[in-house]
């Protein structure tokens, strides 16, 4: 039970960091200026905790220079999709969207091992697509809703290419695969930044909730492969799910942002269809490996 509580923390600090961008963008500050911000703690946090520089050779001798940047670019692109979703949709709308990166993963996975799908694998996905709708059904606008849901959408086939690649960087540590895959996204995000406006210094309410919102970040990430290491990768992701229940509850409550009854519906639709679908893959991962 004392394990437990180590996904349960990652899920809350990730949550408390998520549902800060909407009160970050209220300072009118870049995207590209926070997501920098959290790339760059999250890389100092990961040095301070491999006790190590980052070491190009160590790269070269096992040939991971190439994954490292696809990874490096994947973190950065689903990263930015998602704080692009956010000015369409609510923030916890958005993340249930984006969590149905199980079913992608299970989709794509069996469509390059040609592994043909089931009738109840189908009956999931057609379970989360009409879930997807039930939350497209906005006040604000149809096209408004459709443009956040698409950009979650493309956030959560990136984080699912993500989990797909991440295995070539086994022989590497967990923290030190989260040093290797920062620093690109946050030298790039800071390029954009002022190629955007050109410097300036952003307001320091703004500036301090964005190095807020950064380490949280990182310190969901330590909990997590916390998590992962003494409690295992099924159980941790199974008490994941708790993450967008955490940002919805943090949106109503900082934001008051409700959600009708048929969203509420399609929330509990996408979720069911996920993590069914996760629990049949980390099953089948199991399987396998015996």
């Amino acid at each position: 039970m004392f394990v437990i509580r180590f996904a349960l923390l990652s899920s809350l600090f990730y949550a408390l960091n998520v549902s800060m961008i909407p009160l970050i963008y209220t300072f009118e500050v870049s995207a590209f200026l926070f997501l920098f911000i959290r790339f760059g703690t999250t890389f100092f946090t990961s040095l301070f905790i491999t006790k190590s520089l980052f070491s190009i050779n160590k790269i070269k001798q096992q040939r991971l220079g190439l994954w490292v940047f696809i990874l490096s670019l994947l973190f950065g692109v689903q990263s930015w999709l998602y704080v692009e979703a956010v000015k369409y949709m609510s923030v916890g709308l958005a993340s249930v969207v984006l969590f149905t990166y199980p079913l992608i993963t299970y989709l794509i996975v069996s469509l390059t091992n040609r592994r043909r799908l089931d009738v109840s694998t189908i009956v999931m996905f057609l379970v989360a697509i009409i879930g997807i709708a039930a939350i497209s059904q906005s006040e604000e606008g149809f096209y408004t809703m459709a443009i956040g849901i698409v950009l979650a959408l493309l956030s959560a086939i990136s984080y699912s290419l993500i989990l797909i690649i991440t295995p070539r960087m086994s022989n590497l540590r967990n923290w030190e695969i989260v040093k290797y895959t920062t620093l690109i996204p946050a030298l790039g995000f800071l390029y954009l930044f002022l190629n955007e406006t050109g410097f300036y210094w952003p307001d320091n309410k703004a500036l301090i909730l964005s190095l807020i919102s950064g380490a949280f970040f990182a310190t969901g990430m330590f909990f997590y492969h916390i998590s992962v290491r003494k409690y295992g990768p099924v159980r941790t992701a199974n008490i994941g799910y708790t993450e967008p229940l955490l940002v919805l509850i943090f949106g109503f409550i900082a934001y008051l942002d409700a959600i009708t009854f048929i969203q509420g519906v399609g929330v509990i639709l996408v979720a069911a269809a996920s993590i069914t679908i996760e629990k049949r893959q980390l099953k089948q991962n199991n399987i396998s490996k015996v």
